[in-house]
């Protein structure tokens, strides 16, 4: 790691932003060289066993490759030592070049070939500057366009050139935003840095040490004794909780809060100023129209001794905001995104369908392919809109009338294409004492189960996957899914549920995913006011338990 990060490195760049694209194309130059050896490698095991002779515009395929790898150390050269502007344009410049010659000219112009181009436009935005995708999406416009004249005698495709400056938009916009949020990031920093060196300087000058400390804190800070009362509180505090000073010094937590915050924040503050044993993180809650963070340590004198609590509060309004602006960005960009895959899909629907002629083997094959990655990229925008509205809170729950049993049914339905390719038993089964009709949220239930009965299968090799419906106890139903997988390990279990993580076990890993099902399994059960339940072991299954308050009818 030490040798890569000295490759990837560039120590003459002073600049951050520079520093930072630097950086990245030096990435992405090790990525393609790793890519062009490992294509080398395959290329001379081939032409050793003499099973196919690889041709490519004259010159052969292992020549292209030594070529490219040569091209990669010049460009890796002229970013470390020169301009990493000129390197990453001559790259781009290689790549739309390269681009215009991979194919036959009308599968560049209009067909498989021609999201090639768009590659160096995203790329231009992250290894040159925000608006320099726009020039390679007109480079790449030319490109195309005299390919069409001269080699189809063809209009050159607007639509295609419309669809380029798009992508450049949407690269622009990204990485516009990305800089914004960097150069603010470093204010703040500065700003910080300049404020800690004023506040060191007052401090040094005051008459008591402690005292000064206390009262140039900028965050609002309470000491707690033993017994749970404030016995200090810096002028800070006073302006945070919008409450006089004499009134906090004396009180405990439950006043200070009391009418403040909602029912579920008060308890958690609580319980995290009375366990002193255990770490906790901040937290964070609304206080009116501020929120506000807070962070917990114990208080020890010179010989050891816990003598109370103290607490950190700190205006958290501004950071708040940033949060829910980038979940709206996220669910926006998903909305956008859904109507060109769905457009996708249904194209490529209608291709399979003979709609526009007969297709051959091999094309009926990348077609399929073609379909399957579309609906993994509408699962996976779908994850990150509700992931998106469930942390902007805009998540709304539709309840009406449901019958378990059909739920089921419908889900089993769904996910049975599934489970028959890998010779897997999917079974169901709904208690008779479970009532017949209940209330809630039909399509957020039938998200669960199949985000957990997509799970089982996804991780079970041979077996069977049970789907189960019950009355758990007088107020509460559950629903219940199990399998005889792989399991999963005591440690993965503790973070399994948090947004983008999978369990790190090497076997998990050969899936793919971004690690929002579970995340918003658990979200939208809690939502709906109940608790999941898992219970696995390595080698032996898992399962996992809904469990829901029941809700009747009138």
């Amino acid at each position: 790691m030490v040798t890569l990060n000295k490759l990837l490195n560039v120590p003459s760049a002073t600049d951050p932003d520079d520093a930072r694209r630097r950086r990245l194309l030096n990435i992405l130059l090790i990525s393609i060289a790793a890519m062009t050896t490992l294509i080398l490698l395959a290329v001379i095991l081939v032409t050793i066993t003499g099973l196919e002779e690889f041709q490519m515009q004259g010159l052969t395929l292992p020549i292209a490759c030594l070529l490219t790898l040569v091209g990669i150390v010049i460009i890796y050269a002229i970013n470390r030592y020169w301009s990493g502007q000129f390197a990453g344009a001559l790259l781009l410049l290689i790549l739309i070049v390269v681009s215009g010659f991979t194919d036959t000219p009308r599968n560049v112009v209009e067909g498989r070939s021609l999201f090639l181009f768009t590659i160096p436009i995203l790329m231009a935005s992250v290894i040159l500057l925000p608006w320099a995708s726009f020039i390679v999406a007109g480079l790449s416009s030319l490109v195309v366009s005299a390919i069409a004249l001269n080699a189809l005698q063809a209009v050159p495709p607007v639509p295609t050139i419309l669809g380029f400056f798009s992508v450049a938009l949407v690269a622009w916009l990204s990485a516009r935003s990305l800089e914004d949020a960097l150069r603010d990031l470093r204010i703040l920093n500065l700003e910080l840095d300049q404020r800690v060196q004023d506040r060191t300087r007052e401090l040094a000058a005051a008459f008591s040490r402690n005292q000064a400390i206390l009262e140039g804190i900028a965050d609002g800070v309470i000491v707690f004794d033993n017994t749970g009362q404030a016995i200090v509180a810096n002028p800070a505090i006073t302006s945070l909780l919008e409450q006089p000073a004499d009134r906090i010094t004396g009180s405990n937590i439950e006043t200070l809060i009391a009418d403040k915050m909602n029912a579920d924040d008060q308890e958690t503050l609580v319980a995290l100023l009375k366990n002193r044993e255990t770490h906790h993180p901040s937290i964070k809650f609304g206080w009116g129209d501020k929120t506000l963070s807070a962070s917990v340590a114990p208080v020890h004198v010179a010989s050891g001794k816990e003598i109370g609590t103290v607490a950190v509060f700190r205006d958290f309004t501004r950071e708040a905001r940033i949060d829910r602006m980038k979940s709206t960005f996220v669910s926006i960009a998903s909305h956008e995104l859904r109507t060109p895959l769905n457009a996708i899909l249904g194209y490529a629907d209608m291709l399979q369908e003979n709609v526009y002629g007969p297709l051959s083997e091999k094309q009926s094959g990348v077609l399929e392919r073609i379909v399957a990655n579309t609906g993994h990229l509408l699962s996976l925008v779908g994850n990150l809109l509700d992931q998106a509205q469930i942390e902007a809170g805009t998540l709304t729950l539709n309840t009406l009338p449901l019958v378990p049993s059909d739920l089921v049914k419908d889900v089993i339905g769904v996910m049975d294409v599934l489970a028959q390719p890998k010779g897997l038993e999917l079974t169901s089964h709904v208690a008779d004492d479970l009532p017949p009709t209940l209330l809630g949220d039909r399509r957020r239930l039938q998200q669960i189960l199949i985000n957990l009965v997509g799970n089982a299968i996804k991780f079970t090799e041979e077996g069977k996957v049970h789907v189960r419906t019950y009355r758990a106890d007088d107020t509460h139903w559950a629903l219940e899914v199990s399998d005889t997988g792989r399991g999963i390990s005591k440690e993965a279990q503790t973070y399994i549920f948090e947004p983008f993580r999978q369990a790190d076990e090497p076997l998990v890993r050969e899936y793919s995913g971004a690690g929002l099902g579970l995340s918003i399994v658990k979200q939208l059960t809690d939502m709906m006011g109940g608790r999941i339940e898992l219970e696995s072991e390595l080698g032996r299954g898992s399962t996992f338990t809904i469990v829901l308050p029941i809700a009747l009818p009138a």
